[in-house]
């Protein structure tokens, strides 16, 4: 299975009609997942598809990094279904006149994704360093903490 779906991917790289082989083979998979967290089937297929073609615009940034190609898919479906959520928390009502041309700068998904797989990357190499140096890090780019502050939690000089 795990060499027919590296096989999928790389030919949907180079020509996209051969993205339909990956659709076909996890499109169940995505929207049983979608399913369980939403409850209105017209925006279950909604999700599913805007994951899909997210996935389709975005599949030439897809690297194999141990993990099958499903879990890229599936962190797509999750951040729509976050996004979605998100914005029935704030869905306001406008006339369509009053929308044209509206642009959602944060509908990129797949680039949230890539965020992720980044941080998490960034979170293993942390683990390899002291509980000190870790905490110095944390602080500076997760707090965003100043360096004075820093010194100042830490017990150690500014510099």
């Amino acid at each position: 299975m795990q060499e027919k779906e590296k096989q999928l991917v790389e030919e949907a790289k180079k020509d996209p009609k051969a993205f339909a082989g990956l659709y076909d083979m996890f499109f169940d998979q995505i929207y049983r997942y979608v399913r369980r967290r939403v409850n209105d089937e017209k925006v279950v297929e909604d999700i599913v598809s805007q994951t899909f073609f997210d996935a389709l615009n975005h599949i030439k940034d897809f690297e194999w990094r141990g993990f099958p190609f499903s879990s890229w898919l599936y962190k797509i479906a999750h951040n729509n279904v976050l996004k979605w959520y998100r914005v029935q928390g704030r869905l306001k009502t406008v006339d369509i006149d009053q929308g044209r041309g509206v642009v959602d700068v944060q509908s990129d998904s797949v680039a949230s994704v890539v965020r992720d797989e980044k941080q998490k990357m960034v979170l293993d190499v942390l683990d390899k360093l002291s509980f000190e140096e870790r905490e110095i890090l944390r602080l500076k780019f997760f707090e965003e903490v100043s360096n004075v502050e820093i010194a100042e939690i830490m017990g150690l000089s500014a510099n």
